[in-house]
């Protein structure tokens, strides 16, 4: 019989090309995202993609909130 070992997955945050690990894991994504705000401000009112796990994380795209138009 062999041991089987598991990990859970952690969560990681794509902003642009960078990835970031989770600055909040008992926090849910898309409040763990807002604490990036301080330096990237677009992530107090971003946007969560659909994750993909890769290299045993799941990985959120975040994306900048839609640009708001008068007329």
């Amino acid at each position: 019989m062999t041991d089987i070992d598991v990990q859970p997955l952690v969560r990681r945050f794509k902003i642009g090309s960078l990835e970031l690990p989770d600055p909040a894991p008992d926090l849910p994504p898309g409040e763990a995202v807002k604490a990036f705000a301080v330096t990237y401000p677009h992530c107090a009112n971003a946007l969560l993609g659909e994750p993909e796990v890769r290299d045993g994380a799941w990985v959120y795209p975040v994306e900048k909130p839609p640009v708001k138009t008068n007329g």
